[in-house]
């Protein structure tokens, strides 16, 4: 593909401009109603822990969450309350939901309806991540908190893969904390490549924010918060 008509993750003025679009709230509504009536017709449930701590932080946070399946990203939103659900993003593959080549018109569709619905944009997890750090950092300095999965792709396993540096990068910029979440029996409800939901359970489990040190380097602050993802997921 030529670099000249190759296209880039959308940068946080873009994502800002885009969420604002009136078509884009009056498509939330919409989906948002749908994706309640699905989650009840198909006997969908899930609970969540450590709300309370979500609930004493008044500034935007960078949440860690472990990934086994897109309804994990609906299933945390939901459980945030209203006031911070409302001012949370959400990073998702731009090689996996981006229209890379700006031709796509399915593409263009799905970034709709995920913008619509979870205030998903796209970050680049293939190529050099600098532009999409940027743009996290800047959106969490405009008051907007950030689901991340450090991991780089969903598990179909129970096991959490290390978590990538970056999160690390961001916090240090924005000068953020990172909530650790932790989230099971997605893969249950909404397995790889499923798109109709399976009657079952899920929890989603917050942990205490963390604040990179000064003295801390990007690696052991990553391994800081994904030892705590760890913990969340014994205790659940």
């Amino acid at each position: 593909m030529s670099e000249l008509y190759k296209q880039v993750p959308p940068d946080a003025d873009e994502i800002l401009r885009r969420l604002s679009s009136p078509s884009v709230a009056i498509a939330r509504c919409g989906l948002l109603a749908g994706c309640k009536v699905t989650k009840l017709v198909r006997r969908v449930s899930w609970t969540a822990t450590g709300i309370e701590t979500i609930e004493k932080i008044d500034a935007p946070v960078l949440f860690a969450a472990n990934h086994q399946s897109h309804v994990d990203t609906h299933a945390i939103l939901d459980v945030l309350p209203r006031h911070r659900r409302n001012r949370t993003a959400v990073a998702a593959a731009f090689d996996h939901f981006g229209d890379s080549d700006g031709t796509s018109m399915k593409k263009k569709f799905i970034q709709f309806i995920v913008l619509a619905v979870w205030n998903a944009f796209g970050i680049e997890r293939i190529g050099s991540p600098l532009r999409s750090i940027r743009t996290m950092s800047s959106l969490i300095k405009q008051g907007w908190s950030i689901v991340l999965y450090p991991e780089g792709t969903r598990s179909e396993t129970d096991d959490i893969a290390e978590f990538k540096p970056g999160l690390a990068v961001i916090a240090k910029l924005a000068k953020c904390q990172v909530v650790p979440v932790f989230v099971t029996g997605g893969r249950t409800v909404l397995p790889k490549a499923t798109y109709v939901p399976r009657s079952g359970s899920m929890r989603i489990s917050f942990g205490e924010p963390l604040t990179i040190q000064k003295s801390e380097s990007a690696e052991d602050f990553t391994a800081r918060v994904e030892n705590e993802v760890r913990k969340l997921k014994i205790k659940s």
